[in-house]
C-alpha cells in the first residue's frame, strides 16, 4: 500500500506558508545601486584596442582590470549607438545597434560579460526624449501624410507659436524650440537642438517602441538605463513643459513594465530641476529608483568658494526624504558642461567670476571645465570635494579621468574640451592608441600642467602618494562603512562655519565628517554629547582620537583638510574641555512656491519645519517670551489674516508655546513678512534678529522676517490707527 500524498502536501504547503512568512519579517535587501560606486566613462575616449584612433568595446574589455583596482562596482556608458554624433551620440539614428566605430555587438555582449564576472554591474543611456534626424523613425515620419500614424512619432505643428512658455535650454547655440522642415512642411519640436526632434509621447506607439528598445537591452544583460532629458517628454500650451503630470504617468508605465520582467533592473532620472520637482520622479517608488541631485553639485562649489557651509547645509535641508528603496545620484563633474541652472541669477553670475573668469569656459548656462582645472590643480581642494562626493547623501560618480587629476582643453568646441582621451601613460598619445595623433578622434591634453605626460595612470600606479592611489583608498573606506550610503544624515552647527560637520549612521556603524572650506588652518568645537564615550577613529589613517563626552569636543583642521572618524563604544568622557555655548543655527530656507499659502495646511512641509525648528529657536530668544529658562517643548502657528507690508508680503498670526516645565500654552501676535529679493537689492541693512527663516519661491530668494522691523508694515499699522 502506497502512502497518501496528501500529507507530504499539506507538509509542503505548511513549510512554504511558513518560509513566506518567516521572508516578509526579514528587511528586503539593499538594492545594488545603493551602495554603488558608479564610473562615468565613453567608449570612445577610454582606450582604442584596433589603433583607428577611436575608442572601442574590446578596448574597454582590455582596462576592466582597471577598473577593478580602482574600486569602482558599476560602469555608466555615454551612449554608444549609431548616430551622426552632431551631439556626442545623443542624437541617436539606431536605438537597437553599436556605433561601428565602437565594434559590434558581439563586442558589447563579451564586454558585459566579463564586467559581470567581476561583479562590476553596467548603466546605459536610453535617450527617450528625441532622436537623431537621421533616424529612420524620422524620416518615415516627415515623408508622411500630415494626421497619420507615422507622422505622429513625432511633435508637429504649422506655427512655431505653440508652447510659448517652455524655455529653451541650449541658449548659445537655438533661438527657438520649433525648426521648419522644408519635406513635412511644417515646424517639429525639439528642446535640445534642432538636428533632435522630440518624440511624441501622445502617441501610444511612441511608448511601445520604447519599451521595446528597454527591453532589448536589458536581455542584452544591461543592469540600469539612464533615461536622459526625462522631465521634457510631454508638451502643454500654457505651461512650461516640463514636469507635467502626463509625463509622470509615462515614467510609471516604464518602471512597472521593468518590475514585471526585470525585478533587479534600475532606472535613473536625468532631471535638471529644484529638489521638490524632482522628488516626484521617485514616485511612491514606483517611477525611478534614482535621480541625479543637480541643486548639490554647484553648492558644493559655491562653499568652497566662498569659505561658507551654508549652501550645502541649506540645499540639503530643501532636499525631501526618498522613498524606501530609492537613491540621490551624486557627482562633481560630468560629460557636460558644470550646470548652473539650478542656482539663482546672483549665484550664477559669482561662479561664473570665481571658477570661469575666462569666458571660453562658459557655455550655455554653466562652466566646460574638468574638476582638477576648476580646482586649479589644488590637491587638497581636490582631495576635500572627493570626501563630500563620498560622505554626502547618495551613490557618487567618478567621470573618467578625474581619478588621476586630467586637464582640459577649452578651445575644442562645444563640451569635446572635457572629453579627449583617457591618459594611461606617457607614451605616444597617452597609451590610448598606437595610431598617428591626427587620426584621433579628438586630440590629448599636452600642456605642461595636464598633458599626459604629466598626469597618467601608469606614473600615479607607481606612487603611493599619488591622486589615483588616495582615490583607491578613499573609494575602499566608503565601500567598507555601509552608513556612507545608506546611513541618516545629521548637520552639525558648531560657531565656525568655515567647517561643515555631520553625522552618517546605520545600524552600529557611526562616522563623523568633518571638511574645512577655508584655506587656511581652522579650529572647531563640536557637540557630541549624543555619542559620548565613543572613541573616535580615524578612517583614512586608523588613529585613535580622544573619546567624546559631554563636553564641546575640540579638533584643529589644517586648510581644506577633512577627517572620517568612525565613532566606536571603547572609552569614558575626556575631563579637559571647557563648556561652550551652543551657536545660533543657519538659517532655515522654506520652499513657499505660492507664498504664504504654502506654509499651510499643517501637514505640509515648509509648516512641518517652520514649527518644529524655526519658531522654537527664535521665540526662545525674544526678550518678550515669558517662559524664558523653560525650554519651548512646542509651538504652532495660527494665521488670522494677511495684510500689505509695503514691498512686501504680509501675514498676522498668532503663536501658542508649550513650555517644558509649564502645562499652560501662552500665546502670542506675531506679524510676519516675506521680503522677496529683487535685482541687488538684498538683506545688508536688515538684523539678524529680525530674521526668522530664508525663503525661496522658485530661483527667487527672499527672507522671513518679523514685521516689526519692516518699514511697510510700520507705516501700514499707523495708517490703520489714524
Amino acid at each position: 500500500m502506497t502512502d497518501s500524498p496528501l500529507p507530504h502536501a499539506v507538509a509542503e504547503a505548511t513549510a512554504t506558508d511558513a518560509e513566506a512568512a518567516a521572508a516578509a519579517a526579514e528587511p528586503a535587501p539593499t538594492p545594488w545601486y545603493v551602495d554603488a560606486v558608479i564610473y562615468e566613462v565613453h567608449v570612445k575616449a577610454f582606450f582604442d584596442s584596433n589603433n583607428d584612433g577611436v575608442g572601442d568595446f574590446a578596448g574597454l574589455l582590455q582596462k576592466l582590470d582597471y577598473l577593478q583596482d580602482l574600486g569602482v562596482t558599476a560602469i555608466w556608458l555615454l551612449p554608444f549607438y549609431p548616430s551622426p554624433l552632431r551631439d556626442d551620440g545623443y542624437d541617436i539614428s539606431d536605438y537597437r545597434d553599436i556605433h561601428p566605430s565602437y565594434g559590434t555587438m558581439r563586442d558589447f555582449r563579451a564586454f558585459v560579460r566579463e564586467a559581470h564576472r567581476r561583479g562590476l554591474r553596467v548603466i546605459t543611456e536610453l535617450v527617450i526624449n528625441h532622436t537623431s534626424d537621421q533616424h529612420r523613425w524620422f524620416k518615415r515620419a516627415r515623408a508622411a501624410k500630415p494626421s497619420s500614424a507615422f507622422r505622429d512619432f513625432y511633435v508637429w505643428s504649422d506655427t512655431d507659436q505653440k508652447y510659448l512658455d517652455t524655455r529653451v535650454i541650449f541658449v548659445d547655440a537655438e533661438k527657438s524650440n520649433w525648426s521648419w522642415d522644408p519635406e513635412a512642411h511644417a515646424y517639429f519640436w525639439h528642446r535640445f537642438y534642432s538636428h533632435q526632434p522630440d518624440l511624441n509621447y501622445d502617441n501610444p506607439r511612441v511608448l511601445k517602441a520604447i519599451l521595446s528598445v528597454m527591453k532589448y537591452w536589458f536581455d542584452m544583460g544591461v543592469d540600469g538605463l539612464r533615461l536622459d532629458a526625462i522631465p521634457y517628454l510631454v508638451e502643454r500650451d500654457g505651461t512650461t513643459s516640463e514636469n507635467l503630470p502626463e509625463t509622470h504617468r509615462i515614467v510609471r508605465r516604464i518602471r512597472a513594465h521593468l518590475d514585471a520582467h526585470y525585478p533587479d533592473r534600475m532606472l535613473l532620472a536625468e532631471a535638471n530641476q529644484w529638489p521638490e520637482d524632482v522628488r516626484p520622479y521617485f514616485g511612491d517608488g514606483d517611477e525611478c529608483h534614482m535621480a541625479y541631485h543637480f541643486p548639490l553639485m554647484p553648492r558644493i562649489y559655491m562653499a568652497l568658494a566662498q569659505e561658507d557651509r551654508h549652501p550645502i547645509t541649506d540645499i540639503m535641508r530643501q532636499t525631501p526624504d526618498l522613498p524606501p528603496g530609492c537613491q540621490w545620484a551624486i557627482f562633481l563633474r560630468n560629460h557636460d558642461e558644470l550646470t548652473l541652472e539650478m542656482v539663482t541669477d546672483r549665484e550664477r553670475d559669482y561662479l561664473w567670476s570665481y571658477y570661469a573668469g575666462d569666458a571660453r569656459a562658459r557655455l550655455n548656462l554653466g562652466i566646460r571645465r574638468r574638476l582638477a582645472p576648476l580646482l586649479e590643480n589644488d590637491r587638497r581642494k581636490i582631495e576635500l570635494l572627493n570626501s563630500l562626493l563620498f560622505s554626502m547623501p547618495g551613490t557618487p560618480i567618478i567621470y573618467y579621468g578625474d581619478e588621476i587629476g586630467m586637464g582640459d582643453n577649452i578651445f575644442l568646441g562645444d563640451r569635446d574640451g572635457v572629453r579627449t582621451p583617457m591618459q594611461w601613460g606617457p607614451d605616444r598619445n597617452a597609451g590610448f592608441s598606437r595610431t598617428d595623433p591626427q587620426q584621433l578622434f579628438l586630440p590629448p591634453i599636452t600642456d605642461p600642467l595636464y598633458g599626459f605626460e604629466a598626469v597618467n595612470v601608469e606614473a600615479q600606479n607607481r606612487s603611493p602618494a599619488s591622486l589615483l592611489n588616495w582615490m583607491k583608498r578613499l573609494i575602499a573606506v566608503r565601500r567598507a562603512h555601509p552608513a556612507f550610503a545608506r546611513g541618516r544624515m545629521t548637520f552639525l552647527y558648531p560657531g565656525n562655519r568655515k567647517v561643515l560637520a555631520h553625522v552618517r549612521e546605520d545600524g552600529d556603524d557611526t562616522v563623523l565628517c568633518i571638511a574645512n572650506l577655508s584655506r587656511a588652518s581652522q579650529p572647531v568645537e563640536l557637540d557630541l554629547s549624543a555619542y559620548r564615550g565613543r572613541v573616535p577613529v580615524e578612517l583614512l589613517g586608523r588613529s585613535v582620537f580622544p573619546p567624546t563626552g559631554d563636553l564641546p569636543y575640540f579638533i584643529t583642521l589644517p586648510g581644506h583638510g577633512f577627517y572620517w572618524f568612525l565613532l566606536t563604544d571603547e572609552a569614558s568622557a575626556p575631563s579637559w574641555h571647557e563648556p561652550h555655548p551652543a551657536p545660533p543655527p543657519d538659517l532655515t530656507t522654506l520652499v513657499l512656491p505660492q507664498g504664504w499659502a504654502s506654509l499651510f495646511p499643517v501637514a505640509a512641509e515648509p509648516h512641518r519645519w517652520f514649527e518644529g525648528r524655526v519658531l522654537p529657536s527664535y521665540i526662545a530668544e525674544r526678550r518678550w517670551f515669558a517662559g524664558q529658562g523653560g525650554g519651548i517643548a512646542k509651538a504652532t502657528l495660527t494665521p488670522l489674516a494677511e495684510f500689505p507690508s509695503g514691498s512686501d508680503s504680509g501675514l498676522w498670526a498668532e503663536v501658542a508655546t508649550q513650555s517644558k516645565s509649564d502645562s499652560q500654552p501662552q500665546r502670542y501676535s506675531l506679524p510676519l513678512c516675506i521680503r522677496w529679493e529683487d535685482g541687488v537689492e538684498g538683506s545688508a541693512t536688515l538684523s539678524a534678529s529680525q530674521m526668522l527663516a530664508s525663503a525661496r519661491r522658485g530661483a527667487r530668494p527672499g527672507l522671513l522676517l518679523d514685521a516689526m522691523g519692516s518699514d511697510g508694515f510700520v507705516r501700514e499699522a499707523v495708517h490703520a490707527i489714524r
